[in-house]
């Protein structure tokens, strides 16, 4: 997947972008992580360990401020359950996913014009995007700007290589 993905890069691009991924087989779920490195800097870490990390951590303060600490408890199963969708919610606009929905952005946009690609709901797959060759110059001034902050980041790493805009 890896040389499949590298391949799709531009040419402002190529040797300076690549993707990455480990898997930690110590660990008692052998779970890893996988990020995409700009000039051998990471930009952006796909990491399990860390989303599962701040999603607990924020339902459990969220629990905490609203009493629903005991999803058996009649009176505190809402309040449990709301806390475990806006910690989930919360970590899509802080930009944390895991590895595993990284894997499964590449291989949905290994299959997707770049059409596709731009308009996915998908935000790692429209971040992707930004680094496809598909997507000229011309296009890349014309796009709309984006709310969710890997695409913006990924969107500037692009426009920064292409010359279009300042550090």
């Amino acid at each position: 997947m890896k040389e499949q993905i590298e391949s799709k890069l531009c040419e402002s691009l190529k040797g300076r972008v690549k993707f990455n991924s480990t898997r930690y087989r110590g660990s008692h779920d052998e779970v890893g992580r996988s990020w995409v490195t700009f000039d051998n800097e990471i930009i952006h870490d796909f990491c399990t360990v860390k989303l599962r990390y701040k999603y607990n951590t924020t339902a459990n303060m969220l629990r905490e401020e609203t009493n629903s600490l005991d999803w058996r408890a009649p009176e505190q199963k809402k309040g449990y359950y709301e806390a475990c969708r806006i910690a989930g919610k919360e970590m899509e606009f802080q930009g944390i996913h895991n590895q595993f929905e990284f894997y499964k952005a590449i291989e949905e946009y290994l299959n997707l014009s770049i059409d596709e690609a731009m308009r996915s709901t998908n935000p790692i797959i429209r971040s992707i995007s930004w680094f496809d060759k598909r997507l000229g110059k011309r296009r890349l001034i014309r796009i709309e700007e984006e709310s969710n902050i890997i695409v913006i980041k990924f969107r500037n790493f692009r426009l920064e290589a292409e010359g279009l805009i300042d550090e």
